[in-house]
């Protein structure tokens, strides 16, 4: 008897864009095409030692995805958080103490320590949109990399140009994780 070797499981199939906030959703998207059109580029190779080695870097273009969604998950987390802190209403309530006074609030006060929180968070969100943006263009530039590669017949030499910037985009999508765990 005969039996069917089952397909391994897709490491990405628990991905979903919409269950991230709206602003973090299109990175989430962008890395899954990304990934989809590398692995139209790699079907469209002839196997050889250049499909061998793109296959190789399958792994890093996984990777590369589920960083950007755990980072967007952890911003939409942040965003969550920050909504029920009402950054409008910390910011007006800041400013009227502000005008009242004369001056800024004192610094160890609650609403002054309230305040500058939000305002971190608020620099946190904006700088992970921005970083998951410029990472999601240079993940799609990789991407783009491999298939100029394969126009160009057996580069060896440009699949390891190619795994290199992989290499860099998927550490600094972990970097951007780990900072927004740690916004202060």
């Amino acid at each position: 008897m005969f039996r069917r070797r089952s397909q391994p499981e897709d490491p990405l199939s628990g991905i979903d864009a919409g269950a991230v906030s709206e602003r973090f959703a299109p990175a989430v998207r962008a890395a899954l095409a990304a990934r989809t059109r590398y692995r139209d580029v790699l079907a469209g190779v002839a196997a050889g030692s250049v499909h061998e080695r793109l296959g190789e870097l399958g792994a890093r273009i996984d990777a590369g995805v589920l960083s950007v969604w755990e980072t967007a998950r952890r911003a939409s987390d942040v965003e969550r958080a920050l909504d029920a802190l009402d950054p409008d209403r910390v910011t007006a309530e800041y400013e009227a103490a502000r005008r009242a006074s004369g001056a800024d609030p004192a610094p160890g006060s609650a609403l002054a320590a309230r305040f500058a929180s939000v305002q971190r968070l608020l620099r946190t969100l904006d700088d992970t949109d921005a970083g998951l943006a410029e990472l999601d263009a240079r993940f799609g530039g990789a991407v783009a990399a491999a298939a100029d590669v394969v126009a160009g017949a057996d580069d060896l030499a440009g699949v390891d140009a190619v795994g290199s910037d992989l290499v860099d985009v998927v550490s600094d999508l972990d970097a951007l994780r780990v900072a927004l765990a740690d916004p202060g």
